[in-house]
């Protein structure tokens, strides 16, 4: 700028001297204005020149205010460049991850309709390039998908069989991202499936296996045990293998049914069960294990009704309340309360006896998981219980949710629908 200033005043002072020496001040001055002008509108023709051809290659020669300006948008167009190649890189090398994928990974615009896909989701969809831009339900038309699709909040996941490749089965989930797009992950999970399954249809075998063999041993137990010729030993000896046998019997029991209810794929027929005779029998029986030596409450109204399939809400909330007989010590108290909501029924089983971990809550679920072997093991538990009950309750729509701490006791709730009229 400080060039440009001494540039005009120069040429101003030139003008006038010259003019003045001439005797034409003014026109001299005018002339030199006009030459200023010209230059300058060569200067900038140069620099808009080299602009509008993308600013490639070297900027015009000039100095001043231009030749500054020049600069400034060569510097610019070096740091976009730097910037371009960088992101350049980075879409690449996201690019070739999503290539490498084994999951098909797609892009919905808000409107539903495909914007990008890796070759995975090709591959699994049979998707072609001519399909951008259709619609999602045009290629996937199950109704079990295009009400997930359809969500305004995704939750969870769905599974379904191909539609180009029969015996595969995919899993479809969705998450919203970026201004209202949605990106779909699918998963290839024919092998997981087939595996579960195989692990399902063992373990069912298998428990249908033991029946026969423990019932032997449980006859030829009970009758040995008879025998007028046995001494303490030898019945001490009998009724430890009879515990036994009856102990594996429960395992049996406990793993053919859950598989049951794992493997059954049929919607489940439910019935509606008066909560408040379904408890008080269940109480009625706990009272009699406990034997007097716990305290038992229930509060629940006369009328409220949840939906059950056969017995399975009798064995899931039987299993709570003698679970909280069995594992907690003389005098504690286990109260019973059934409360109704506008959505739901929730049915709590608390107790203030010895409680659990809360680290072990989360696991109390799963398949023979023990939050306190030792004791497990004397009252002659399986570890399958809580397992049934989460799988009877999620059957009946319902769900459960646990909660305790050492040493105050424990609270289970169970979540069931309101029954329709």
């Amino acid at each position: 700028m400080h060039t440009e200033i001494w540039r005009i005043v120069l040429v101003g002072l030139f003008s006038l001297f010259f003019g003045w020496s001439l005797g034409f001040p003014f026109e001299i001055i005018l002339c030199g204005v006009g030459l200023y002008v010209i230059w300058t509108f060569r200067t900038i023709s140069l620099l808009f020149g080299w602009i509008d051809k993308g600013m490639r290659g070297i900027p015009p020669d000039a100095d001043g205010v231009w030749g500054e300006i020049s600069d400034t948008l060569n510097r610019q167009r070096r740091r976009h460049r730097r910037t371009q190649e960088k992101m350049r890189r980075t879409i690449n090398r996201v690019s070739r991850l999503t290539e490498a994928l084994d999951e098909g990974i797609l892009v919905l615009r808000s409107d539903l309709s495909l914007d990008w896909w890796n070759s995975s989701a090709a591959t699994l969809l049979g998707l072609r390039s001519s399909d951008r831009g259709s619609a999602i339900m045009n290629l996937i038309r199950d109704p079990e998908f295009v009400e997930y699709i359809n969500q305004a909040d995704f939750q969870g996941a769905v599974k379904l069989p191909s539609s180009i490749q029969a015996g595969r089965l995919l899993k479809f989930a969705a998450s919203y991202f970026g201004d209202d797009e949605i990106v779909l992950v699918i998963t290839d999970i024919t092998r997981l499936n087939s595996l579960e399954e195989m692990r399902k249809e063992f373990v069912g075998n298998v428990s249908h296996e033991l029946r026969t063999p423990l019932t032997v041993m449980r006859g030829y137990i009970e009758t040995l045990q008879d025998s007028p010729d046995n001494n303490a030993v030898v019945n001490r000896a009998f009724g430890q293998m009879a515990d036994q046998v009856n102990r594996m019997q429960a395992l049996a029991d406990d793993l053919i049914l859950l598989s049951r209810l794992e493997a059954d794929g049929q919607k489940a027929t439910l019935e509606p069960v008066n909560l408040q005779n379904l408890l008080t029998s269940i109480i009625a029986e706990a009272e009699i294990l406990s034997g007097g030596l716990h305290s038992l409450s229930l509060d629940c109204a006369a009328t409220l009704e949840v939906n059950s399939e056969g017995n399975s809400m009798r064995s899931a909330l039987g299993n709570i309340i003698f679970n909280a007989v069995r594992h907690n010590p003389k005098g504690a108290v286990i109260d019973v309360v059934v409360e109704q909501y506008s959505d739901h029924i929730s049915i709590s089983i608390q107790d203030d006896g010895v409680g659990i971990d809360p680290t072990e809550v989360p696991r109390l679920t799963e398949r023979f998981y023990r939050g306190d072997s030792s004791r497990n093991s004397a009252t002659g538990g399986t570890g399958l219980g809580l397992a049934i009950v989460k799988h009877s309750l999620n059957r009946c729509g319902g769900d459960l949710t646990i909660s305790s701490r050492l040493g105050h006791g424990s609270r289970f709730v169970c979540r069931l629908p309101v029954v329709s009229a």
